[in-house]
């Protein structure tokens, strides 16, 4: 933790000189087949994306917080409640290639792609992304050891294995390692990026690959068939992704306590 917390230092630094600066994307889209209008989902009065946007605005390495949407239904209450939201393609295929539109549009170093369905993101988490950033990486993310079996085994839950290095070996919805009864070496893939702005740029422009496509949508798998890496560091701190209602009962019932 003392080397995220010297890079995040670094970042500021760097931030205050007018050398760096870091743009949160929150990617949202009315029509999802599992859960329709989820962004806008009622919690306590305020719709979920209300709630991560909170989130994102508690992050210091933050310079911009920005909805990006395909919806007017989405822009409208974004503006009502005074969320920076931009309007984008409905032919993006992900939210990624979305969050690539926006890096055309939106001048910036870093940009962190913040999942529009975790009402309950840690701020923490995403400052600890924007540190994984450092050297030669251009693309970072955060991974957790699984502990309960039945989220393990869920098709919601995108497992991640990677080498010595922290480096993505491969993504999958499947249990990855195949036999690991103790969970010992499972983790889950956060759905928290961070990306440097070519690199983003460069990933917006290619076409979804077999093995994305295969594993229902898991984008990382787009540019490592390509050769490139994704460090996924190890974190203390988790989310609920909102994938059903049952998850966003969930969500307000931990917010209501």
């Amino acid at each position: 933790m003392a080397e995220i917390f010297f890079w995040t230092v670094l970042l500021l630094l760097e931030k205050e000189g007018g050398a760096m600066k870091v743009v949160g994307v929150i990617p949202a889209r009315y029509a999802s087949s599992r859960f329709p209008g989820k962004p806008l989902a009622d919690i306590h009065g305020k719709p979920m994306i209300w709630w991560v946007y909170q989130q994102a605005l508690k992050v210091p390495e933050l310079n911009e917080v920005i909805v990006a949407t395909d919806d007017q239904r989405i822009q409208t209450v974004c503006q009502s409640l005074s969320l920076q939201v931009l309007m984008t393609s409905d032919k993006h295929p992900s939210g990624v290639d979305r969050i690539s539109e926006v890096a055309a549009l939106v001048s910036s170093n870093i940009y962190v792609n913040i999942q529009g369905d975790e009402p309950l993101i840690r701020p923490e988490a995403i400052s600890q992304v924007i540190g994984a950033l450092r050297d030669t990486v251009v693309y970072a993310t955060l991974k957790y050891k699984l502990t309960d079996r039945k989220e393990a085994e869920s098709h919601n839950t995108v497992k991640i294995v990677v080498d010595e290095n922290n480096d993505a070996m491969y993504c999958s919805r499947s249990m990855i390692p195949h036999s690991d009864i103790s969970l010992n070496n499972t983790y889950r893939l956060m759905g928290l990026y961070a990306y440097r702005r070519d690199f983003l740029i460069e990933f917006g422009k290619m076409p979804q690959s077999k093995l994305e496509i295969a594993e229902g949508g898991v984008e990382p798998l787009r540019v490592m068939e390509k050769g490139y890496k994704l460090r996924a560091l190890d974190t203390r701190y988790t989310s609920i992704g909102v994938d059903t209602t049952r998850d966003l009962q969930r969500v307000i019932e931990i917010l209501r306590q």
